[in-house]
């Protein structure tokens, strides 16, 4: 079992603005690890979130910063990385040039709970500057990941040094080396699947602020989505009436007679459909433009006398758009929409692939 420890560090970043569109991000996290059926805690002590998660297997420990990329990318090499056996696991970097011992990495780092515990819940280890410490110099590859300080490998060495500074994740290496147990540095399997955007500095973090623009309008102007992420299977097979986002061909399966509403808010996608979606010869088809997080001209595009089938799909819960809008702006939305078409449709029934969850109110101590 693996479960998700978010320390909430986001009283440290650089500015407000920072603050929100990180918090926004890992609002969606959240969303997606709960949907995952991963166990979430969140606090601003990872000592505090590592004893609470003991009875798991192993724990990924998490900066808000940090996103998840590429679909199911980085759980697919993080299911690949605990079958090894090792103590921690993570981004491992050497900062003997400051004369400081070797760091492991807020941004994102996996404990295995069994050494763990052997260990007797030992503490990470925090920055500590102008401390002198003696300790087993690592054994690292020649090789590095990009810069310098970014070894591929290390392990415990057999000398000790005297270094002046302590980073994060000291004492947990530390007591890796010491009693021999594996480090493992993330490959590039868990590297090209995460994003992290230094949210504590704004020079770094405007250097990757690009990524977080290109993807909500790329998602808006130019992302046509050409099959469904759900399957039709116990979806309402006698509705009059089908209104179902601009993106694959789901609702084929869904009305013999009667009337598809397509709507989207990316122009192209809808220009798409209207284009190549096929017809059945009974049927009447409408394209509606509308965003639906923040505005509802799409009531006025559905017949309220007819049986109607509402596919919402993931619209309050899109990776496309999360950076941009708080999850009580998305709840709200979503809320309202709903008891819209409630009120104006007799016969009605509303599909979600996935919600806007209200419980990570509940769960991230930034709210």
């Amino acid at each position: 079992m693996i479960a998700f420890c978010i320390i909430d560090d986001t009283d440290h970043y650089a500015n407000e603005e920072i603050q929100t569109t990180i918090r926004n991000i890992a609002d969606y996290t959240i969303e997606n690890l709960l949907i995952k059926q991963y166990k979430v805690f969140v606090g601003k002590d990872q000592d505090i979130l590592l004893s609470k998660a003991w009875q798991y297997d192993h724990v990924v420990v998490m900066s808000p910063g940090t996103e998840y990329i590429n679909g199911r990318g980085f759980f697919n090499a993080l299911n690949e990385l605990v079958k090894q056996d090792f103590f921690v696991a993570g981004h491992v970097l050497d900062r003997s040039s400051y004369n400081a011992y070797y760091e492991l990495h807020h941004q994102c780092y996996v404990v295995n709970m069994a050494h763990y515990k052997r260990l007797r819940c030992p503490t990470v280890g925090a920055l500590a500057r102008n401390i002198q410490h003696t300790q087993l110099d690592p054994v690292r590859s020649v090789a590095n990941f990009h810069d310098e300080h970014t070894p591929k490998t290390v392990s415990a060495g057999t000398t000790t040094r005297t270094y002046s500074n302590k980073c994060h994740g000291w004492n947990l290496l530390k007591l890796a080396f010491e009693n021999n147990l594996p480090v493992v540095v993330f490959d590039e399997n868990i590297r090209n699947n995460k994003k992290h955007y230094y949210p504590e500095s704004e020079v770094d973090y405007y250097k990757e602020v690009e990524y977080i623009d290109y993807k909500f309008n790329y998602c808006k102007e130019e992302f046509i989505h050409t099959d469904n992420t759900e399957s039709s299977a116990g979806m309402y097979r006698e509705a009059q009436q089908v209104v179902v986002p601009a993106s694959g061909m789901l609702y084929l399966n869904l009305v013999e007679k009667g009337t598809v509403v397509f709507y989207d808010y990316n122009q192209k996608s809808l220009d798409y459909w209207k284009e190549h979606c096929p017809r059945k010869a009974d049927v009447t088809y409408k394209f509606v433009k509308t965003d639906l997080l923040n505005d509802f001209n799409l009531i006025d595009s559905i017949d309220p006398k007819l049986n109607t089938f509402v596919n919402l799909s993931n619209i309050f819960s899109y990776e496309g758009t999360v950076s941009k809008y708080s999850l009580k702006h998305r709840l709200l939305a979503q809320e309202n929409l709903v008891n819209l078409l409630s009120k104006r449709i007799k016969n009605l029934r509303i599909n979600f692939a996935h919600r806007a969850n209200p419980n990570v109110l509940k769960i991230a101590t930034w709210h």
